[in-house]
């Protein structure tokens, strides 16, 4: 009887002993895939998976990560707004991409709203719809010229992600000028 409890007993201790070693690695796997450049909870979950780690492990990384920030979605939001500005991007294809980057649309939302700098929508489409134009003398141009011109401005600007409204103001505001 004994000598079965001790069995089960160094039995249950190799098993916590592995699982232990399995989350460290996977912590270390994870620290290094955030390292490279910033990342959601759903890619480095994603990430780990991938790898071959249980979920165990994989909670006890994100876990890990989070406890010391290295993985916080609230940041990488606001971040990722800012990057997403820089480029020029519309509010709509940022909130898409946080999305699909796995990031929460209350999260999105939030950190949306706590930007401090957003940049006029209208104004950043105007700058990329004056370079679609550059080159071009609108007032030279017939009817159908002019529809494919403003297809073309539309199309550019609806793929950086501005809204329909500010899409079409600038588009009626470059071709009336």
């Amino acid at each position: 009887m004994d000598d079965k409890k001790w069995l089960e007993s160094s039995h249950e201790k190799a098993v916590d002993k592995a699982a232990e070693r399995a989350a460290e690695k996977a912590t270390e796997r994870a620290a290094s895939y955030v390292n490279i450049k910033p990342r959601t909870v759903y890619q480095t979950r994603k990430y780990l998976k991938e790898k071959g780690f249980d979920p165990e492990a994989i909670d006890h990384a994100i876990s890990q990560l989070a406890e010391y920030r290295y993985l916080d979605d609230a940041q990488f939001a606001e971040m990722y707004f800012k990057y997403g500005f820089e480029k020029g991007r519309g509010v709509s294809r940022i909130k898409r991409e946080l999305a699909e980057k796995g990031v929460s649309s209350d999260i999105i939302e939030q950190a949306y709203e706590e930007l401090e700098d957003i940049p006029d929508q209208k104004e950043m489409a105007k700058e990329i719809a004056a370079t679609v134009i550059k080159n071009v003398d609108i007032s030279e141009l017939d009817y159908d010229e002019k529809r494919k011109l403003q297809a073309k401005i539309g199309r550019r600007l609806m793929s950086r992600g501005f809204s329909s409204d500010v899409v079409y103001k600038v588009i009626g505001e470059i071709l009336n000028e």
